[in-house]
């Protein structure tokens, strides 16, 4: 899945269907990686202000990211995507691992171009899924969870004309 930077067609959007469809469409990936996606869905959730197939990049990568924080993990591998409400305007997704956590000195370099802990070198997602969420004019972060792994969320504006 080659991450496209075209013109975003930003119309609203139902963030639960779009995940829902993700984890269908690398279930499969899952498997082979012995892990299992949990979801944890806020069903009243508004429609949201976004390009499906950028929405969908980011997510993917953010997955595949987790995975590979997995790969060494004896015990469950699951990722646990959430959604929720942040306020009014704000939907934020989060996508939560029980891999290796992140150092805390790589967490700056994370979304800079080319930063990479993989040996395969493909530090380019999250610089490009940062610029992705930016430009719907939202903000993806990333923080180390209390036990184990990591959580990577991001916003994304509730779109107003349906409100």
């Amino acid at each position: 899945s080659q991450l496209k930077k075209g013109v975003p067609e930003i119309k609203p959007l139902n963030i639960n269907a779009l995940i829902d469809e993700t984890v269908l469409l690398i279930a499969t990936d899952a498997t082979v990686r012995n892990s299992v996606i949990k979801t944890d869905l806020d069903n009243n959730l508004p429609l949201v202000h976004g390009d499906r197939i950028q929405l969908q990049q980011v997510l993917l990568n953010l997955i595949s990211n987790s995975f590979d924080a997995l790969e060494n993990n004896l015990d469950p591998r699951e990722i646990l995507i959430r959604t929720l409400c942040k306020d009014t305007d704000t939907i934020i997704v989060e996508v939560k691992d029980s891999g290796c956590g992140i150092p805390t000195q790589n967490i700056p370099k994370l979304f800079t171009h080319f930063f990479t802990s993989k040996p395969d070198g493909l530090g380019m997602g999250l610089s490009i899924s940062r610029s992705i969420i930016e430009s719907h004019g939202g903000q993806l972060n990333v923080k180390n969870n209390l036990k184990r792994g990591a959580t990577f969320y991001f916003t994304i504006p509730i779109d107003k004309k349906e409100a």
